[in-house]
């Protein structure tokens, strides 16, 4: 008996190949050069432009909107929060619509999956660079510093909101370390190709605290943290299918992806070497450090005083 041959089966098209909603695409090319343009010339960018030419743009376009010319900067602040940095942030955010907008109109194909690769690689470096730094000096209490006798005959009342949050951290040097420890280990996470959702998923629940403390202790870091936390969230979007087959107990088709090359496996943990060393090198400074303090307690002449106590009576006495 002679029968007629199957069709053939059509191949299931990949995943990069199907058609996205204009939306979708606008949303990811958008996305990527806000972020890549914010690291790299931003807030505490890594090739930040010259302030005045900075300021130029910033206080053109605030004349342009809000027909109202940028304050002048005062010199160094160490803010983060300045008009000029908000301006500049909404300068760089324009900036990346009109551009998404037209890349969007122009290339209407489904994304490459180096787009989205690169961007991953962008906001690893980003968060891995900025919680190191911020974590490591934890350890030295570079950051909060040790309480002094100054600080503790400050009177309560007086203290700034943001003076109150540092005298809290300088109060604890063990609660110091494990905040340094919430900032490093998401970095060590994030060096890794197989540990990168968990990474940013440890950076996401510390930057959600470290942000909470910038806002509602009006401490001046509040615009550059609040986008590491968005990295830390766009992290965990491009893995979404992943995760919320994690959460529903679904399954998804494995990730293709191309080996990695055995020097970028070297050089990742060449950095894990160097960071964890970093980390030990300054928790010996830290040590040295409450040491010292801890001697020069001993010898004043009021050694209660110099840790937070006041006499109330000769037995006992309270804090």
């Amino acid at each position: 008996m002679i029968t007629a041959p199957l069709p053939a089966a059509h191949p299931e098209v990949p995943v990069h190949d199907q058609p996205w909603p204009w939306w979708r695409r606008f949303t990811l090319q958008f996305g990527s050069l806000y972020l890549a343009l914010y690291f790299l010339v931003g807030v505490q960018g890594f090739a930040p432009l010259p302030d005045p030419l900075r300021f130029a743009l910033a206080d053109a376009l605030s004349r342009a909107l809000f027909q109202a010319p940028l304050p002048p900067p005062a010199g160094p602040t160490g803010s983060g929060d300045t008009a000029l940095d908000w301006a500049w942030t909404l300068a760089l955010l324009l900036v990346s619509l009109l551009g998404g907008a037209v890349w969007t109109v122009l290339d209407r194909r489904p994304p490459r999956p180096r787009l989205t690769l690169t961007l991953s690689q962008v906001l690893r470096v980003a968060l891995i660079w900025w919680l190191a730094i911020y974590g490591l000096s934890k350890f030295n209490f570079g950051q909060f510093g040790l309480l002094g006798s100054g600080q503790l005959d400050t009177p309560y009342g007086e203290s700034s909101p943001m003076g109150l949050l540092w005298r809290f951290m300088g109060a604890s040097p063990g609660y110091q370390w494990l905040a340094g420890v919430a900032e490093v280990l998401p970095a060590l996470l994030l060096l890794h190709r197989r540990t990168v959702t968990l990474g940013a998923l440890v950076a996401a629940v510390t930057m959600t605290n470290v942000l909470a403390l910038n806002l509602f202790y009006d401490v001046p870091v509040k615009n550059f943290s609040a986008h590491l936390l968005l990295s830390a969230l766009v992290l965990l979007a491009l893995d979404a299918r992943r995760l919320r087959a994690l959460v529903t107990g679904g399954a998804v088709p494995a990730q293709e992806r191309r080996p990695q090359p055995r020097v970028m496996t070297a050089l990742a943990w060449l950095a894990t070497a160097a960071l964890l060393g970093a980390a030990a090198l300054q928790a010996r400074t830290g040590l040295a450090a409450l040491h010292t303090d801890r001697q020069r307690t001993q010898v004043s002449a009021e050694p209660l005083k110099t840790r937070g106590f006041h006499w109330v009576n000769e037995t006992p006495y309270n804090r």
